[in-house]
This record gives C-alpha cells, sequence and structure tokens, in this order.
C-alpha cells in the first residue's frame, strides 16, 4: 500500500509508554492503531446497515433490542481489539 507522509499530534506520554513498552517503530505504531479503528468504523457501519435494512424488511427494530446489539458489538469488538477470541 502507499504511503502518505502526514502530520498528527499525539499524547506525550502515549508516545512515551509506547517506547518504552519497546517500540521502534512509531509510524508503524500509528498506523496500526488507525488501520484498528478504520476496521472498528467498518464493523459499526456494518452493524448499522443491517439494523437499516432489518427495519426495511420486519419493521422497527425495539429500543431495547438495539441497545443489545450495541452492546453485544462493543464487547466483541472490544474482544478484538485486544487480541481475545
Amino acid at each position: 500500500m502507499a504511503k502518505r507522509k502526514i502530520t498528527v499530534t499525539v499524547d506525550e506520554e502515549l508516545v512515551a509508554l509506547v517506547q518504552e513498552l519497546g517500540a521502534v517503530n512509531l509510524s508503524a505504531v500509528v498506523n496500526g492503531a488507525l488501520a484498528a479503528q478504520v476496521e472498528h468504523l467498518a464493523r459499526r457501519r456494518a452493524l448499522e446497515a443491517m439494523l437499516v435494512d432489518w427495519e426495511s424488511q420486519y419493521g422497527a427494530v425495539r429500543e431495547e433490542d438495539k441497545a443489545w446489539a450495541s452492546a453485544a458489538f462493543d464487547e466483541t469488538d472490544g474482544a478484538n481489539l485486544t487480541g481475545a477470541a
């Protein structure tokens, strides 16, 4: 994939911590974090599209079901972000 040089502002404490933890290439760390965020947003969009599709086919999704789906998404997504299965 082609690379693009940009300027970002990050918390000094986070930079210090990631370096203390052994990261040598800060650009790779930032790129990995951005990739994880893109995956998270794509999964969220897919869930939203699924709910819209459900509503168009079967009618309104109850608020408690939306809340359950959102909580399940957050729990699963959090497991994905931490590398847990």
